[in-house]
C-alpha cells in the first residue's frame, strides 16, 4: 500500500486531507501529518513515504527548500505541491525541484484525486521496473551463482534508499505441499498473491516491510526476499511451519547486510528441509531401507546399492506427493550427512560427483514431480558406474597409454583423459594416485622429462624444439622442472652426456 505524508502549517488543512484521502483513495495510507519542513524531514527518515503533499509557505524552512532536499537525497519520493501562491517563479522552482504536480488552494477533491492517481501510476510503474531488476539480480545469484549479481543487488537497494538505515534483510522459502495447491502453486499470479498475503500478515504483526520480491525456484517452491524493520516479529501463521493453506514456510534470521545472503540462503534451505523431515518419525520400512543401503555401500556392492534405491523409488511413487518428497529428502540427507561420511566405502567415493550434483539441484526440485525425476537420474547415473578391483587396473593401464601418446600436447589435461575413460576427473585423480602412488600431473611430468632426456642425448634438436616436443610452451619453465628433477640444466645435461660419449670412444 503506497503511503502519503501531509505537510502543511494549517491544522484544519492537515486534518481535512487526512480524512479526505482515505475516502477518495482507499488504496492509499496516510502515514502522518506535519506542521513544518523540519518535522517533516524527520518523519520522512522514519516513515519513508511514497508521496509528500507539501505546502510552500510555512514557518521556518519553506516547502521549496524541503522539495529541493528531497530531490537530491530521496529522489524516489514523489511531491505534490499544495499552495496559495500562483506565481510563475514558485511554479518554476517547484518543477526544478522534482515536484510532480502543482495544485492551488483551495484544492478541489476531483483535482486532488486525479493528481494522486497519476502519481500512484508513476510509482507503480517504477516499483514494477525496480522489482523486475531485483528479481533478475536475485535469480542470477541463486540460479547461476553469479557473484556480481550480489553487487548489483546492493546497488539496486542503495539507489532506492534500502541499504543500511537500520534496515534488515530476510529470505523465506515457501513450498506448496497440499495436493490441491499444486496447480495453484504453479500459477504465477496465485503464487504472487500467496507471497503478498504472507507479507501482509507480517505487516499486521508489526514488521515494517519496505521492499519485497518473489523468485520462483521450482514448480512448487518460491524464494521471498524481504527488506524492512522488525522482520523477526513473526506470528505462527506467517512464521515457520505448515499453514492451513498447504504452504510450508522456512525463514532465515534477519541480517543487517545483503552480503550475508549466501549464508542466509543455506540456512533457509536447511530449515525448509528440516521442516519437511520433522513432524513424522521414520517408519520401520524406511529404517530397514537405510540399513540395507548402508551394508551395500560398506561392501562396495554396486548392484545391491542400485537395487535398494530402485525399490525405494517404487515405494515413493505410490505415496501421497508430500510423503514421497519426505522419503526422498531423507535419502538425500543420508548421503549428505555424517552417517555416510563415516563409511569406508570406495563405491561411495565413486558416487560422490553424482551425489553432489543431486544435492546442488535440491533447491530447484522442491516439487513432487521434479524431485522423483532428479532421483531417477541419480540412480541411473549410479548404475553406470564401474566396480573397483580388476577394472580399476584396466582403467589405469588405459590412462598410462593415453599419457604416453598425448604427452607432447601442451593442452593435455586430466579432464580429457577422464572423458576418454568415462570417469569423473576428481575420482580419476584419486584412483590414479591410489593405484600408482603418484599424482597424475607428477606422472605426466616424469614421462615428459624422460623423453626430453632421450632427445637431448640422441638428437641435435635445439633446446626450444625439445621443450615444445615434450609438451611445454615455456623454455624457462621446462628448464626449471628439468633442473629440479635431475640437478642440472638441460644444456648441462647434454654437454655432460656428450663428454661421456667422447670418453667412451677413447
Amino acid at each position: 500500500m503506497p503511503r502519503v505524508l501531509i505537510v502543511d502549517d494549517e491544522e484544519m488543512i492537515r486534518a481535512g486531507l487526512s480524512e479526505m484521502i482515505p475516502r477518495l483513495l482507499p488504496e492509499w495510507e496516510v502515514a502522518g501529518a506535519c506542521p513544518d519542513a523540519e518535522s517533516a524531514w524527520e518523519a520522512i527518515q522514519v516513515l519513508d513515504p511514497d508521496l509528500v503533499l507539501l505546502d510552500i509557505g510555512m514557518p521556518g524552512e519553506s516547502g521549496l527548500v524541503l522539495a529541493s532536499k528531497l530531490d537530491k537525497l530521496k529522489p524516489d519520493t514523489e511531491i505534490i505541491m499544495l499552495t496559495g501562491y500562483d506565481r510563475f517563479e514558485y511554479i518554476q522552482s517547484a518543477l526544478r525541484s522534482g515536484v510532480s504536480e502543482y495544485l492551488l488552494k483551495p484544492v478541489q477533491r476531483d483535482e486532488l484525486k486525479e493528481s494522486i492517481v497519476k502519481v500512484g501510476e508513476k510509482i507503480a510503474k517504477r516499483n514494477w521496473q525496480s522489482s523486475r531488476m531485483l528479481v533478475q539480480a536475485l535469480s542470477e545469484w541463486v540460479v547461476a551463482g553469479e557473484e556480481q549479481a550480489l553487487q548489483t543487488l546492493r546497488d539496486l537497494l542503495a539507489s532506492e534508499g534500502h541499504l543500511g538505515h537500520g534496515l534488515s534483510y530476510q529470505l523465506r522459502m515457501m513450498m506448496y505441499v497440499k495436493s490441491d495447491t499444486g496447480s495453484k502453486g504453479r500459477d504465477q499470479e496465485e503464487r504472487h498473491a500467496r507471497a503478498s498475503g504472507n507479507v501482509d500478515e507480517l505487516k499486521l504483526s508489526g514488521a515494517d516491510i519496505r521492499k519485497w520480491a518473489i523468485v520462483p525456484l521450482a514448480k512448487a517452491c518460491d524464494l521471498l526476499f524481504l527488506v524492512g524493520e522488525r522482520l523477526e516479529q513473526s506470528p505462527p501463521s506467517a512464521g515457520e511451519g505448515l499453514t492451513g493453506e498447504g504452504l510450508l514456510i522456512a525463514c532465515s534470521d534477519p541480517v543487517a547486510d545483503p552480503s550475508e545472503l549466501p549464508l542466509m540462503f543455506r540456512k533457509v534451505q536447511e530449515r525448509l528441509l528440516r521442516s519437511i523431515l520433522d513432524g513424522e518419525s521414520m517408519s520401520v520400512e524406511e529404517m530397514d531401507r537405510l540399513s540395507r543401503l548402508t551394508v551395500a555401500l560398506e561392501m562396495n556392492d554396486l548392484a545391491g546399492t542400485v537395487t535398494v534405491l530402485r525399490k525405494g523409488m517404487e515405494v515413493w511413487r505410490g505415496m501421497e506427493p508430500f510423503q514421497s518428497l519426505r522419503g526422498i529428502f531423507r535419502l538425500i540427507a543420508f548421503f549428505a550427512g555424517p552417517q555416510a561420511h563415516r563409511l569406508k566405502s570406495k563405491l561411495l567415493k565413486q558416487m560422490q560427483p553424482a551425489t553432489d550434483e543431486l544435492t546442488s539441484r535440491m533447491v530447484f526440485a522442491y516439487d513432487p514431480i521434479i524431485l522423483p525425476q532428479e532421483m531417477e537420474k541419480f540412480i541411473e547415473r549410479i548404475a553406470l558406474l564401474q566396480p573397483h578391483a580388476p577394472e580399476d587396473r584396466k582403467v589405469i593401464g588405459k590412462v598410462k597409454e593415453i599419457i604416453r601418446t598425448e604427452f607432447a600436447n601442451p593442452d593435455f589435461t586430466l579432464e580429457q583423459v577422464a572423458s576418454n575413460v568415462y570417469l569423473n576427473a576428481t575420482y580419476l585423480s584419486e584412483l590414479f594416485k591410489e593405484s600408482t602412488g603418484q599424482k597424475f600431473i607428477d606422472y605426466v611430468t616424469e614421462v615428459r622429462l624422460s623423453e626430453a632426456r632421450r632427445m637431448l642425448l640422441e638428437t641435435d634438436m635445439k633446446m626450444g624444439e625439445v621443450c615444445a616436443s615434450v609438451g611445454y610452451t615455456s623454455s624457462k619453465y621446462f628448464s626449471t622442472l628439468f633442473r629440479k628433477r635431475f640437478d642440472v640444466t638441460p644444456t648441462q645435461y647434454r654437454e655432460n652426456g656428450t663428454s661421456q660419449k667422447m670418453e667412451n670412444l677413447t
